[in-house]
């Protein structure tokens, strides 16, 4: 089961903060505690999260995350934008509430072609 970055920005009606090149997403982390996020055992995953932080950002790249969403919305500052830049993690702002994103995106995850396999 995975799908590409790509997809999942369009499919979360995102706004690029930070460009990459397209890669492939097989899990996704939720979650707006950072410790939780430090706690996960997840691999080649994106973040969806309410915190927009350079910490956040930080916590991203500790744990080996690919990319970060950003949920509700939120206004993100320029010093986690420029963190997310110097730590070359993409990153995205939904509209969309976590629970929607969530949803969004694991029935996308879970759907997708290569998942059959």
């Amino acid at each position: 089961m995975m799908m590409l970055w790509s997809d999942a920005i369009k499919s979360v009606a995102a706004q690029t903060l930070v460009e990459c090149p397209d890669f492939e997403i097989k899990n996704f982390a939720a979650a707006d505690l950072l410790s939780d996020i430090l706690a996960t055992s997840k691999e080649d995953f994106v973040i969806l999260t309410g915190q927009t932080s350079p910490q956040a950002i930080r916590t991203a790249f500790a744990v080996g995350a690919l990319g970060i969403i950003i949920v509700r919305g939120k206004q993100v500052i320029p010093e986690a934008i420029n963190a997310a830049r110097g730590y070359g993690i993409p990153m995205a702002t939904t509209p969309l509430k976590m629970f929607e994103a969530c949803a969004t995106l694991g029935g996308l995850l879970w759907s997708s072609p290569s998942s059959k396999s």
